[in-house]
């Protein structure tokens, strides 16, 4: 085996590692540079010799700060290059996790590389690999590869969003999909993943809310419809509102509720406004749908009745 050994080396041939999750390097810079004007250098920055250049596994700060200095040589603590990306990419984790605070966003880059370089094996093996568990698998895993990194990284990081509110958006936003088809056709997907990371930007939607199926389930296109184009809404008025109607139908007979319901719709639609040709268009739409169900729901009421 190779030993580890201290060589001091210009600060061009060292290089910043393609893999590293943390790309910005400036994070705390000033007091790193603090550190190195007032102590020097405890320890050296951790590479392996790749050609003639040295590409960092811990100490990309450390580097940058140098930089920021104008510091000409930097100590290198010189190990044994990894034998494959796999190793590398569990190298720069395991020497940089404890020392460096990397972010969710970076974390959950990492966690998705390595679940890549392993050929996506069960998050049950790559948690065993991680030493973590299976759910922190999943939910990093499944976040970095839905959204957009545009749409998260810097909120993630920031502590804006959290991964447990994504990676539930998720699961919201599937059944959703499931359960109202026509409407995330007519909205599109792009739409209501963006208005519903406002929400919870702006706290009108909680991890609790998403957990809560009753939504979904109960709500109707109406109600979607106004939670999802009033920005100010929050997602728990609208499910004290469902509740609230569903009161209204308690201790009658299963035939007495569904009358009610269809006489409430029927009002409902002779009250339907609108103000422009865009408006009338999409009550059309949903109009057309809502027949379609319709004429369904007769068709089956005919077979019952050997009609």
């Amino acid at each position: 085996m190779e030993k580890i050994k201290l060589i001091w080396v210009s600060i061009n041939d060292v290089i910043p590692n393609p893999l590293n999750p943390r790309k910005n390097h400036s994070t705390k810079s000033e007091e790193m540079q603090r550190i190195i004007k007032s102590k020097g250098w405890e320890t050296g920055i951790t590479c392996y010799k790749k050609e003639s250049k040295y590409v960092i596994l811990s100490g990309h700060r450390r580097w940058f700060a140098a930089q920021q200095l104008g510091i000409k040589e930097i100590p290198v603590l010189l190990v044994h290059a990894p034998k494959s990306e796999a190793e590398e990419l569990d190298r720069l984790g395991s020497v940089q996790g404890g020392k460096v605070d990397w972010s969710v966003y970076e974390w959950s880059k990492y966690t998705y590389e390595m679940w890549i370089v392993w050929n996506k094996c069960s998050y049950k093996e790559l948690a065993h690999k991680m030493n973590i568990s299976e759910s922190q698998i999943a939910s990093r895993v499944k976040v970095f590869q839905y959204y957009p990194h545009s749409e998260i990284e810097e909120k993630l990081a920031n502590g804006i969003y959290t991964l447990s509110a994504l990676y539930t958006l998720i699961i919201w936003l599937d059944k959703l999909q499931k359960e109202k088809p026509n409407l995330v056709k007519h909205y599109k997907e792009e739409m209501i993943r963006k208005t519903m990371l406002r929400k919870i930007e702006m706290k009108l939607v909680s991890v609790n809310d998403l957990r809560n199926e009753t939504f979904i389930e109960l709500s109707s296109d109406e109600h979607m419809t106004n939670f999802l184009l009033h920005p100010e809404k929050r997602l728990s008025d609208v499910l004290y509102e469902i509740s609230g109607e569903e009161v209204k139908y308690r201790n009658n007979s299963r035939l007495k509720t569904h009358l009610m319901k269809l006489n409430n719709k029927q009002i409902q639609i002779n009250k339907m406004d609108f103000e422009e040709s865009k408006d009338a268009k999409i009550l059309l739409s949903n109009l057309s749908e809502l027949q379609k169900e319709i004429l369904n729901k007769q068709e089956e009421l005919k077979k019952i009745l050997g009609k």
